[in-house]
């Protein structure tokens, strides 16, 4: 977590037809047993019409009603017709190959008909299906509406699947005649879509995936099919805690030869169509411009511009442009090199000259960035430069701004890779922030400032960081830092970053502390990154920050510092903050999405070291709902990374293995955290892992052990100072002291906070001590419920009844037991564990589960597991 999606779209000419959409859909079946009610003779039309737009899914549901027809007094005979099939002869001639009768030679039609048609008695029928039925020639389709016209009343039925838009010569006199019985299939709902995706990926869609690929699609199947296909040879869906996610790196790409394209690849319409997904945005514009990108004459792109709109590829509103707009995605990729560049040339140059208009601002950006030096590089470097600055968080942005750095002239080139790469690396894009800081200080450091010498620098130090590059990171902070450009003051805050990257936070205080008289200086950029790495190092690890004057420039390095983790998250406006934030206020299902997103894109943009709460609420939340395996594959996922004070990990990882029994490996994982702390001089979250330790000891009778692990508490607390560690204290105090007054305070501070979470479990940890009355044990239960945190739930149910506090809401309990005995045995627990998990008896357990199974109809566990991750993936 998080990885590529895996790759289980069919390959194949099916993809293109819209076979095998795996997506039930209320509406298609509601037609197919239409279809089959005529096939079966209650009604008198000998012809059945499947239509639809390519890729619709016409030849899968001709397939499903063939599969579903199993009279045996029905004979069914299937004939998909290619290319080349395009005469009545002929496919009068297939029908009795297929029926074994083969036409003699010279025998007419007619006859071979007649001949066909006369076993055709009592209650014998016959049903044909005719795939791509449009392929017929226009010439033939009287000799065909008239054939059809005399099985008026016999038990012939023909089933075809027919393109549209087709026109089909003779069809209104059949219409008239009431022999014709029609059925269109529609697009895919967006919740079709949705089990589309979940079947292709094998992880439920993010939200909002189904419906935007729905909307781009036109809900085509096959353009569905084709734009996952495409997405995953980018690498662009990526699977995180078994949801995938669409990462914005660029447009989907196929191969020419995919399926999808089959249609398009004729000698004048695929130059002409290709161009046009480029420059269709231009509207009116863009026939001539298509005509100058691929040498073809107006008359000739028109011609083919109406092929391609008869055959509903296209439309002709407010200018060319495609029906799906997916479609134009994926041809713009089978562009090659030059003919990317010519046309985005000749876009760019026509909107310059006002011979075009397009009203998307972003257009011209990115025909710029493709088109490079075949435009005015001093023009295109402007424009881009400004629109890149002016939506720093579009990923595209990216892209422009670095085209930009790549077009200017030696002079101005380092002032814009300065401003590009602040600009990611304040969004969390770093990779590319590390690349372009980079190569500023390689080929332009004698051209840079102190300032931005020392933004730089930082930004450089946070790309290794985010790549994992601890090996490199250790190298700078050990000797690398000496012969960093700019003076002392760059090369003492710079190392101080490093270190405070690598967790050594009291390194890093120290630092600072030694070199204060270097980098303090009124409006440096060294001053306001020294100050604030200071106090980020000072609240870690304690004792006192330097003083410095707040400057403009402060602003801008705590925001950048912010970026990285290495300053107070309150202000994070970025999705781990924001996850974060979600998590503490309660809402829960919010936070995950957030972090969903989050992971997804750092997998692609670099991995910012500042993760580490966001990971740890996700592996709370997951493990308070239940959530075992997934809390694991999180907390695997974060050990893997290089991440800032790792050691507050240890806390959800601890209750992790305490759910299910394994008291010492949890008391290993503590220990174990508090000692890598310690070698680094941290305090900050210590607190939090002696008081589990102080929990387990006291729940092992070892009250002494307890009592040390209070003190010590009681005395980080006080260099500290926040409320976090005076919740320990006081709560360490309720543990060990059993002291009411500070069970009354911690309960009134964990209300103040305004965290459910928190509060609630506040409140179980001293009702569990004898100090919570009934009132608060229900605010905490109703809290537990909203949140959906099934285990700390029962357990306080238990607590409760023990306490003879009524728990409200019998029917509601039984069901929410039921949903947490579900998703423990989907996570594979025994018997046994789950007991633990839910506080009772083995046997206990064993009876709710065959009343389980008697009430549900389930006959395993695997079936429960099956369904239980269904349903909460």
């Amino acid at each position: 977590m998080p990885e590529t999606a895996p790759r289980r779209t069919p390959q194949g000419a099916d993809i293109a037809r819209g076979d095998g959409t795996g997506a039930p859909s209320s509406d298609r079946e509601e037609l197919i047993t239409r279809v089959l009610d005529v096939c079966a003779g209650r009604s008198a039309a000998p012809l059945v019409l499947i239509t639809g737009p390519a890729g619709i899914g016409r030849s899968r549901v001709l397939a499903q009603i063939r599969a579903r027809l199993t009279d045996p007094r029905v004979s069914a005979v299937d004939i998909r017709l290619s290319r080349g099939e395009r005469d009545f002869p002929g496919l009068v001639a297939r029908l009795a190959a297929e029926l074994g009768e083969p036409p003699a030679r010279g025998e007419p039609t007619a006859a071979v008909l007649r001949r066909l048609l006369a076993p055709l008695t009592g209650h014998r029928r016959l049903v044909v299906f005719v795939d791509d039925a449009q392929r017929l020639a226009p010439d033939c389709l009287p000799a065909v509406t008239s054939a059809l016209g005399a099985l008026a009343g016999s038990r012939v039925t023909v089933v075809c699947a027919v393109r549209t838009p087709t026109a089909v010569a003779g069809l209104e006199q059949l219409r008239a005649r009431g022999l014709v019985h029609e059925e269109r299939l529609r697009p895919l709902p967006v919740s079709a879509v949705e089990h589309l995706l979940t079947a292709l990926l094998g992880a439920r869609p993010a939200p909002g995936l189904a419906a935007e690929l729905r909307d781009v699609c036109r809900g085509v199947p096959a353009l569905v099919h084709a734009a996952v296909e495409g997405y995953l040879a980018t690498g662009q869906l990526r699977v995180v805690d078994r949801w995938a996610h669409l990462v914005d790196t660029g447009g989907p790409r196929l191969p020419v030869t995919h399926p999808v394209f089959a249609d398009l690849r004729e000698p004048v319409t695929w130059p002409v169509v290709k161009a046009l997904s480029v420059l269709h945005p231009l509207g009116e514009a863009a026939p001539a411009l298509i005509a100058a990108t691929t040498g073809l004459r107006e008359d000739e792109v028109f011609d083919a511009l109406h092929t391609l709109r008869a055959s509903g590829v296209i439309t002709h509103r407010n200018g060319w442009r495609f029906r799906a707009p997916m479609l134009a995605t994926l041809l713009s990729g089978c562009l090659g090199p030059y003919e990317r560049r010519r046309s985005a040339q000749l876009a760019a140059t026509a909107i310059w000259a006002g011979t075009a208009v397009c009203p998307d601002g972003d257009y011209l950006a990115e025909r710029i960035a493709d088109a490079g030096r075949l435009v005015d590089p001093e023009r295109a470097a402007a424009e881009l430069l400004a629109r890149g600055a002016a939506a720093p968080e579009d990923v595209r942005a990216v892209r422009w701004r670095w085209v930009a750095c790549g077009l200017l002239d030696t002079a101005q080139r380092p002032a814009a890779l300065h401003r590009h790469a602040v600009l990611c690396a304040r969004h969390q894009q770093w990779a590319p922030a590390a690349e372009a800081a980079d190569v500023a200080l390689r080929d332009h450091h004698d051209s840079l400032d102190a300032d931005s010498l020392q933004e730089l620098q930082i930004i450089a130090v946070g790309g290794l960081a985010a790549s994992a590059n601890v090996a490199a990171l250790r190298g700078f902070a050990s000797s690398g830092w000496r012969s960093v450009p700019g003076g002392a003051a760059n090369r003492i805050v710079t190392r101080a970053a490093a270190l405070c990257l690598l967790n050594r936070w009291s390194d890093a205080r120290d630092e600072l502390l030694a070199g204060h008289g270097s980098w303090h200086g009124d409006g440096t950029a060294s001053a306001a990154f020294g100050q604030a790495i200071a106090e980020a190092a000072v609240a870690v690890a304690g004792g006192t920050a330097p003083v410095a004057a707040r400057s403009a420039r402060s602003e801008s390095a705590r925001a950048l510092l912010r970026a990285l983790g290495l300053d107070h998250p309150a202000d994070d406006q970025s999705l781990t903050g924001r996850a974060v934030r979600a998590a503490l206020s309660g809402q829960w299902d919010r936070s995950l999405e957030l972090a969903r997103s989050a992971i997804a894109g750092a997998s692609v943009h670099g991995d910012p070291p500042g993760q580490t709460a966001m990971l740890r609420e996700m592996a709370t939340i997951l493990a308070a709902r239940g959530q075992l395996n997934r809390a694991r594959a999180v907390l695997a996922d974060a050990r893997s990374r290089h991440l800032l004070l790792p050691h507050r990990l240890a806390v959800p990882e601890a209750e992790l293995a305490r759910t299910t029994g394994a008291h010492q490996q949890s008391r290993t994982i503590l220990e174990q955290a508090l000692t890598a702390a310690a070698e680094n001089g941290i305090l900050a979250g210590t607190d939090e892992l002696l008081l589990r330790l102080a929990e387990a000891e006291s729940r092992c009778g070892n009250h002494a052990a307890a009592r040390r692990c209070a003190d010590r508490i009681e005395r980080i607390a006080d260099r500290l100072g926040t409320a976090e560690a005076h919740r320990s204290r006081l709560l360490a105090r309720v543990l060990v002291e059993r002291s009411a007054e500070a069970a009354a305070e911690v309960v009134e501070l964990a209300a103040e906070r305004d965290r459910p979470f928190e509060f609630a479990a506040t409140v179980t940890a001293v009702a569990e001590c004898g100090f919570a009355d009934q009132r608060l044990l229900r605010a905490a239960y109703e809290a537990f419920g909203d949140l959906g945190a099934l285990i700390p739930r029962a357990r306080l149910r238990l607590l409760m009844r023990a306490r003879n506090v009524p728990v409200p809401g019998r029917n509601a309990t039984v069901a929410e037991n039921e949903r947490l005995l579900a998703t423990l045995i989907a996570e594979g627990l025994t018997n046994a564990q789950v007991a633990t998990v839910l506080g009772t008896s083995e046997k206990s357990v064993e009876g709710r589960l065959t009343r389980f199974f008697q009430r549900t109809g389930y006959r395993s566990r695997a079936e429960i597991a099956i369904a239980t991750l269904r349903s909460c993936a």
